[in-house]
């Protein structure tokens, strides 16, 4: 048997300086590790929205198609209704029958309650009244999306234009979905350095 004298060991100074080195490294991982998941919450409302933009030009596509009655003084217009967007359908009466509750974004979110079928927003800094309804939409106008700065209130997270006047020209202007976020200031910027309204 190997006398004890002649185990090593490391020794208490080895110890701390590895811990030393271990709490140094760990100072520059977290907080890139948090930014990760900065940017993986923002990547994902970023899709959530893709997938709704597509569902509202699609539907608004099938509407066009069916050619009737549509524009601003018709009974079925060209773009889907805040209260459709809110339900996540073409539920209007006055839609042609190959178009009611025609879903507009897939999803199994679907719902019969009111703001409640959308995807829900999720970003690392959002408002109070966000966080309560997630899933919310706003109706803005035509005036309110014009403007280089946005004024948003916190009813909800995603914010909609349906589309339903018309510009300088005399044309349907195309409906406009955004986060209901237009702080100047915010911890919701993008790794290209824009905020919600800018996305």
């Amino acid at each position: 048997m190997q006398p004890m004298a002649n185990q090593k060991g490391f020794t208490l100074l080895e110890m701390l300086i590895v811990i030393i080195i271990i709490g140094i490294l760990s100072s520059f991982a977290i907080p890139h590790y948090m930014n990760m998941q900065e940017e993986a919450r923002i990547a994902n409302t970023k899709g959530k929205m893709a997938a709704i933009r597509g569902g509202l030009e699609l539907a608004h596509a099938k509407i066009l198609v069916s050619g009737i009655n549509t524009g601003t003084t018709g009974d079925n217009p060209d773009w889907p209704t805040l209260e459709e967007l809110q339900y996540n359908e073409l539920r209007l009466p006055t839609r042609p029958e190959a178009l009611l509750h025609l879903q507009l974004v897939r999803s199994n979110l679907f719902s019969d309650e009111l703001d409640k079928a959308l995807p829900p927003c999720s970003l690392p800094d959002m408002t109070p009244g966000m966080s309560q309804n997630p899933s919310g939409v706003t109706y803005r106008s035509l005036a309110d999306i014009s403007k280089s700065v946005r004024n948003a209130t916190e009813a909800s997270c995603w914010a909609y234009y349906p589309g339903d006047e018309l510009d300088a020209y005399g044309r349907v202007t195309g409906a406009v979905f955004f986060v209901n976020d237009d702080r100047t200031q915010t911890n919701n910027v993008d790794s290209a350095d824009q905020v919600p309204s800018q996305w």
